[in-house]
């Protein structure tokens, strides 16, 4: 027999019903990665042959961008990363939360690549490039 409009109805409520709780299940039991992890977890692998861009806007420079850069400069080699310069990686948009740094991973074709805000340790470096 021909399903009626009211056994139809039911059956898309049923449907929408255990999406509605499979997904607030998932939220609450924190199974599922929220964006900002998963972009921390993207930038946290080694870049080899790949390729970071550092900011050296005049607000990155004065917020640690230059010693950033440094340690890039020192370290990248260890990863075959390469680095390079821009005078604002992000075109002002995030400035306020600089030092930035460009992640292009090798075969990333952009055009946008993830920027990494307030890298100005040692250890954001060493985060970002993979080293222990």
């Amino acid at each position: 027999s021909l399903p009626t409009k009211n056994t139809m109805l039911s059956s898309s409520i049923a449907a929408a019903s255990i999406f509605f709780f499979a997904s607030v299940d998932a939220f609450s039991t924190g199974t599922r990665p929220s964006l900002s992890s998963t972009i921390l977890q993207s930038t946290a692998s080694p870049l080899e042959g790949g390729t970071v861009v550092v900011c050296t806007g005049p607000t990155c420079s004065k917020t640690g961008g230059k010693k950033a850069l440094a340690f890039f400069r020192e370290l990248a080699p260890q990863t075959q990363t390469t680095v390079e310069t821009i005078s604002c990686v992000s075109e002002c948009a995030e400035c306020a939360m600089g030092p930035n740094v460009e992640i292009r991973k090798a075969g990333d074709d952009g055009p946008f690549y993830p920027i990494k805000n307030k890298v100005k340790t040692e250890e954001d470096v060493k985060a970002i490039l993979g080293i222990e």
